[in-house]
C-alpha cells in the first residue's frame, strides 16, 4: 500500500493504540508518512507489535495470513488491496468512504465511520474475538469478478464499443511535442519525464 494521508495509515496506528490488548500488526507499503508512523508507533509503545514491511512485490502473502485486513482510507473509490483481502478470505474492516460501502455491501466486510480510530479499534477487536464476522463467502464471490482476465476483458469490450460507436470521432494520435517558447519547452519536457 501507499503510506499517504488519503490511505489513513495514521488512523490504523491510532486504532491499534486503542485496543485493550496489543496485537501484532503489519503495515505493508511505503510512502512519505512512514517515518511519522514509525515515530507514533514508538510514542504509543507499540514498537514490538507493529512491523513496517515496506513495499512488497506480492502483498497477498502478508494479507493471506492475517486475521483481519484494515482499510482506514479517507478517500477510496475502489480498493484493489481490499478486494485482494476478500479474494484470500481475510475479513475486512474499512472506513465507509466513497466506493468502499459498495465493495463491502451485503455483509462482505465491516464498515466503520470515517476518521474514527475508536470505531476501527472496536471492529478489529470484534473480529479477533469472533463477535463479528463478515460474510467471507460473499466476499470471495465478489472478488472473483475481478480476476485479471475478467477485468482485461471488460476493458477490451468497453474500448471496442467506444470505437464502434457511430458518433465516435477518430483522430490520429501523433507523438510529438507541441511547439512552445524555448523556456517553456524545457519545463514541459521535465514535467513529462516526472510522470
Amino acid at each position: 500500500g501507499r503510506l499517504a494521508p488519503d490511505k489513513g495509515p495514521d488512523l490504523f496506528v491510532e486504532a491499534l493504540a486503542r485496543l485493550a490488548e496489543p496485537v501484532h500488526a503489519f503495515v505493508v507499503g511505503e510512502g512519505r508518512l512512514r517515518r511519522a508512523l514509525e515515530r507514533r508507533v514508538r510514542e504509543v509503545r507499540l514498537g514490538r507489535c507493529v512491523t513496517f514491511t515496506g513495499w512488497q512485490r506480492e502483498p497477498g502473502r502478508w494479507v493471506a495470513g492475517a486475521s483481519v485486513f484494515v482499510q482506514p482510507s479517507r478517500e477510496e473509490a475502489w480498493s484493489q488491496s481490499t478486494v485482494l483481502a476478500m479474494a484470500l478470505g481475510t475479513p475486512v474492516v474499512a472506513a465507509a468512504v466513497e466506493g468502499l460501502p459498495g465493495v463491502l455491501a451485503a455483509g462482505r466486510g465491516i464498515l466503520v465511520d470515517p476518521e474514527n480510530p475508536a470505531a476501527i479499534a472496536a471492529a478489529i477487536a470484534d473480529v479477533l474475538a469472533g463477535r463479528r464476522r463478515p460474510d467471507t463467502d460473499a466476499a470471495l464471490q465478489y472478488a472473483a469478478t475481478f480476476t485479471p482476465d475478467l477485468v482485461a476483458g471488460g476493458y477490451a469490450t468497453a474500448y471496442r464499443q467506444l470505437l464502434a460507436a457511430p458518433d465516435a470521432r477518430r483522430t490520429e494520435v501523433r507523438h510529438r511535442q507541441p511547439r512552445l517558447p524555448t523556456g517553456q519547452a524545457r519545463h514541459a519536457e521535465g514535467d513529462q519525464e516526472r510522470r
